[in-house]
């Protein structure tokens, strides 16, 4: 299934022109760090990312919704927003790839 999460990222950030710098996924979280045009808000462009590969993935994988989601969405309803206005980007991207990012 991480596979599939990277090429739907990969095709999200294609269609609305986004740039992926660093995407870690791990068992239950997905870290992503996106360069974007500012006309895009990060409430935006986290629904981007999250409606479109999240409604791919219950397709390609029915017995998911069916065993865990009782028909609802696949990803969680929030998200972490940060810039790196106080950090470079360097550091972020080091972050994310890095970072084992195990499940708490």
């Amino acid at each position: 299934m991480e596979d599939d999460v990277q090429e739907l990222f990969g095709e999200t950030a294609d269609h609305f022109g986004h740039e992926i710098l660093a995407l870690e996924i791990a068992d239950d979280h997905v870290h992503l760090f996106v360069k974007t045009d500012p006309k895009y808000s990060p409430a935006n462009i986290a629904r981007q990312f999250k409606s479109y590969s999240g409604k791919h993935l219950l397709e390609r994988y029915p017995e998911i919704r069916e065993s865990y989601f009782w028909g609802g969405g696949f990803w969680k309803v929030g998200y972490y927003v940060g810039t790196t206005g106080a950090v470079s980007e360097e550091v972020v991207e080091r972050y994310i790839e890095e970072t084992e990012h195990a499940p708490e």
